[in-house]
């Protein structure tokens, strides 16, 4: 089969490589969509997130096939497989986890004990195990989801990302009425902000210096945009939020979204961190955070959240297919996909079909 291998820092390579069969736990899916990751680009560009010596579960190193957004359809099952047949439609979460230490039983699995990786690979197929970007891929059947009935694949591999960002607002505790600012309109940002509308927040700012995903923000119905290179941004969300919002969400990741989220957020506030940090933070921790009563919150990925995820999808598909900028082959990963997202504000989430 046709697949996008990664080897190293900027060493990506489209191979014909085995179609291996399904281990007895597991389910072999023909990949019909597959997004592509900021994490994705940083693993071109920086080798971030990759198994250079075996990983503690898998046992692989590179190369690993990338990808880890994708959904397809079951074309074999394995031997012990009871809850999935060939057919069925599934987008996947692409979590790595042994189920058996303490944190995989109490739920927790996306902080199992036995994933943590001396050289920092990461716990996801397409990092230290293979991917989505390939015409197959296995996975076990427990994160093999079911797909509502009627759900395009184009939706399924949004499932991924949107439960990224479902977590960060459990974790937040949001709820209906509440206010909120969002720092950062990139795919990530972007889909806090929708999610945010559909539990029901009331005033939803979402922050960004790109006019374009500024504009697909508003298409998406959030109209408090806020550009911090033309408007002071704490006084503009204090004309109508005096003592700030209750829930800041900071899905960007550098030290000038952090200062400024701190100075968003209300006191007694939550200030709920989305973004990965590319670089270590400074803190003021008794003056902004001790004195003010901010409740820091992280995530890390996903866990129990792929039914209510679809769920939203299936219920708002107009919205969430708006996401969507772009449709490719598993040929232009590279140049049309991983490096276009580098560069080009206009995309916020492209998909790659091997099937183009």
């Amino acid at each position: 089969m046709k697949a996008v291998r990664i080897y190293g820092k900027k060493d990506v390579r489209v191979e014909n490589i085995p179609i291996a069969d399904p281990r007895d736990n597991q389910v072999q899916i023909k990949v019909k969509y597959c997004g592509i990751c900021g994490s994705d680009l940083h693993a071109y560009l920086e080798a971030w997130g990759l198994p250079t010596e075996p990983h503690p579960l898998t046992e692989r190193t590179l190369p690993i096939t990338l990808g880890h957004e994708f959904a397809g359809e079951v074309v074999k099952v394995g031997a012990n497989v009871t809850t999935l047949k060939k057919g069925d439609a599934v987008a996947v979460e692409p979590l790595i986890a042994c189920g058996k230490c303490d944190n995989c039983r109490r739920g927790d699995y996306n902080f199992c004990n036995r994933v943590f990786a001396p050289d920092g690979a990461g716990n996801f197929l397409g990092f230290s195990d293979d991917g989505g970007f390939a015409e197959y891929a296995n996975v076990q059947e427990v994160f093999a989801h079911k797909m509502p009935a009627g759900m395009s694949y184009e939706l399924g591999a949004l499932a991924e990302p949107t439960a990224v960002v479902f977590e960060g607002i459990k974790r937040s505790g949001l709820h209906e009425g509440q206010n909120v600012a969002v720092l950062g309109a990139g795919p990530i940002g972007l889909l806090t902000a929708l999610l945010a509308k559909i539990a029901g927040a009331d005033n939803i700012y979402i922050i960004d210096v790109s006019k374009s995903r500024l504009a697909k923000a508003r298409e998406l119905g959030i109209k408090k945009t806020l550009d911090p290179l033309k408007v002071d941004v704490v006084e503009e969300v204090k004309k109508d939020c005096p003592n700030g919002v209750d829930i800041t969400f900071e899905a960007a990741g550098v030290q000038a979204t952090f200062d400024s989220g701190l100075k968003l957020t209300r006191r007694n506030g939550t200030f709920q961190i989305v973004a990965l940090f590319g670089r270590p933070v400074t803190i003021d921790l008794t003056n902004d955070l001790i004195m003010n009563g901010i409740k820091i919150e992280t995530t890390l990925a996903y866990n129990n959240s792929f039914t209510s995820v679809l769920g939203m999808l299936k219920n708002h598909p107009e919205l969430f297919e708006k996401i969507i900028t772009k449709k490719i082959g598993l040929d232009d990963v590279v140049e049309e996909g991983i490096k276009t997202l580098a560069f080009d504000k206009e995309q916020v989430k492209i998909l790659v079909s091997p099937e183009k």
